[in-house]
């Protein structure tokens, strides 16, 4: 554990000035646009209530730290199946005592969990203190102070959980192209990325046009459709969450919300395909693993 942790470190020593920056970008641009341009929050043509625009404004902020963090991510990861080899480093870790699979194993967990995860953090934290600027320019300090401080910090808490939860869950989900990629990567080198898009992109469309076959398109359309579906919304359709004008009823059984939408992910878990899912992602870890002891 002790050696594993040696590698999680090392990836934050490596990227965390690029990280931290990239986290606290949003937070800077919603702040200066408020400054420069202020805030105009309106939903169907009215201004919703204090509770409602701090829940819509922390949500934004969550939302737009979160994108940026997983659009990272997915750029820098293909780079990371040969980055060692690359650098020449390669020799170093390997005189580590620690195996190929920790080492794939950290980089995987840091660029696509723990990550992911932070922005969540940071994004509901920045959302939080972007707040007050935006009640003093549309509500007033006073309203938003007069908050039910302790319902919207739980309900906050538990969409914040809820999302990283569904986060770890959709990385699973697309488990077999995100490691895939990264495979073909790592074998391929600089071929792989472009390799994998014309296999996915060209072999749908000869396949669907001159065989009738759209078993590729119908793949991937399953996969997304349900990673999103883990990350939230998936109980009822999120048909609760849709009513801002009722936020401040809802606001007291939200947190029973997140959980039960929670209890649904896990239980949409139970079929063929995310068994299949992780089936094919554990196959491009291993070839992941296999292309690092022969890189050694």
């Amino acid at each position: 554990m002790k050696r594993f942790a040696t590698l999680l470190q090392r990836e934050w020593m490596q990227h965390r000035r690029g990280w931290l920056v990239l986290l606290a970008l949003p937070w800077v641009l919603v702040m200066g646009a408020g400054v420069f341009a202020g805030f105009q929050i309106e939903t169907d043509g009215e201004q919703p209530g204090v509770i409602a625009g701090t829940l819509m404004m922390t949500m934004a902020v969550t939302t737009l730290t979160l994108l940026l963090a997983c659009g990272a991510s997915l750029l820098m990861s293909p780079g990371l199946a040969r980055r060692d080899v690359q650098d020449r480093s390669i020799e170093f870790w390997v005189s580590l005592p620690s195996s190929h699979a920790q080492s794939i194993g950290a980089t995987l967990l840091m660029h696509l969990v723990a990550l992911p995860v932070a922005a969540v953090a940071v994004g509901v934290v920045g959302g939080l203190l972007a707040t007050p600027l935006m009640a003093m320019q549309l509500w007033g300090l006073g309203e938003w102070a007069a908050l039910p401080w302790g319902q919207m910090l739980a309900a906050l808490v538990a969409m914040a959980l809820r999302v990283s939860f569904g986060l770890v869950l959709a990385v699973l989900w697309l488990s077999p192209l995100i490691l895939g990629t990264m495979a073909a990567s790592a074998w391929l080198k600089r071929w792989g990325v472009p390799a994998v898009a014309l296999t996915l992109g060209v072999g749908h469309g000869v396949l669907s046009k001159f065989y009738g076959l759209t078993f590729i398109g119908d793949t991937l359309r399953y996969l997304f459709i349900q990673a999103g579906r883990t990350v939230i919304a998936t109980a009822d359709d999120g048909k609760e969450m849709k009513h801002l004008s009722e936020i401040d009823a809802l606001l007291p059984s939200l947190p029973a919300w997140f959980a039960q939408d929670a209890g649904q992910a896990v239980l949409a878990l139970a079929t063929p395909g995310f068994v299949a899912a992780l089936v094919a992602g554990a196959l491009m870890f291993g070839l992941l693993v296999l292309r690092r002891q022969r890189g050694s």
